[in-house]
């Protein structure tokens, strides 16, 4: 029997490559709704593809967990296959899906299922697993493990750039008077994830000053050259490509990584928006 699996929802946005190259890896679709039509996130819709619908759809897109079938499908034939499964989940505060993975877990096996709160989406819920992965082939014990997961959870930051405050308007992150007056005085909101949530942290003016707010963020954290760095974008490459250039000249050594942004994410932010996220 093989020793451990590793499952993610598809917010972590694995690319088939990664999930080609390691066959103890499996994802769990999230489901986008956009204008009542239902899509599996990372099967039938991809992130860029996500964006350019929502731009053009009549209502705000919404989304829903994996289906608690599927969860329950999968988890079990699992556990006849591996001696544990870590599931690394989105952040419960932003969806259900940890809540249904505990009580799948309640309902097949306590002993060899680990529900893991990520507490973040995207990039850093993707190094999560991807480092799970890393220690799982070298042999390492469940407990390093969910040790080494816990270490990343309490090392990271995830920052977001906003291109445009109608989104933040429409999912009720920012009031109206708000995004009136911060289109008027082009203000960029800079958001972060503070302890699971999304949260309004800066209101920047001007595209550039944000990037100089982002630069004195992540230079002010005196990363090592081990350290992960990685942008992410929402059909916005061009300003990720931008953000790079400027974050190489701070961290020169590192390796930075440029990935796309969760739809669950683009729904928040909009097309165009820009993720920095780095583990220390």
């Amino acid at each position: 029997m093989n020793k451990i699996a590793v499952v993610v929802d598809s917010t972590a946005v694995i690319d088939n490559e990664l999930l080609k190259s390691n066959s103890n890896l499996y994802s769990l679709p999230l489901h986008l709704i956009i204008d009542n039509k239902s899509y599996s996130d990372g099967l039938d819709i991809t992130p860029s593809e996500f964006c350019d619908k929502m731009n053009e759809c009549l209502h705000l897109p919404t989304t829903s967990q994996p289906n608690v079938g599927d969860v329950i499908n999968l988890l079990e034939k699992l556990t006849e296959q591996y001696e544990y499964i870590i599931y690394i989940t989105i952040s419960s505060k932003l969806s259900g899906t940890f809540q249904t993975g505990v009580l799948v877990k309640s309902q097949i096996s306590k002993d060899k299922i680990i529900v893991f709160d990520s507490l973040f989406t995207s990039t850093i819920q993707k190094q999560m697993a991807i480092k799970a992965l890393e220690l799982a082939k070298n042999g390492s014990s469940i407990t390093d493990i969910i040790e080494n997961l816990e270490y990343i959870k309490s090392n990271s930051e995830i920052y977001l750039v906003v291109d445009d405050l109608k989104h933040l308007r429409r999912t009720g992150r920012i009031s109206l008077s708000m995004a009136s007056l911060g289109q008027v005085m082009k203000i960029k909101p800079i958001l972060y994830f503070d302890k699971g949530e999304i949260v309004l942290k800066y209101k920047v003016r001007t595209l550039n000053k944000v990037y100089s707010k982002l630069i004195d963020l992540i230079s002010d954290d005196n990363l090592t050259p081990t350290s992960k760095i990685i942008i992410a974008h929402a059909n916005g490459y061009d300003y990720a490509l931008k953000l790079k250039e400027m974050v190489s000249k701070v961290y020169p050594e590192n390796d930075i990584l440029i990935e796309e942004l969760s739809p669950v994410i683009s729904v928040h932010t909009g097309e165009k928006s820009v993720g920095l996220s780095w583990i220390r």
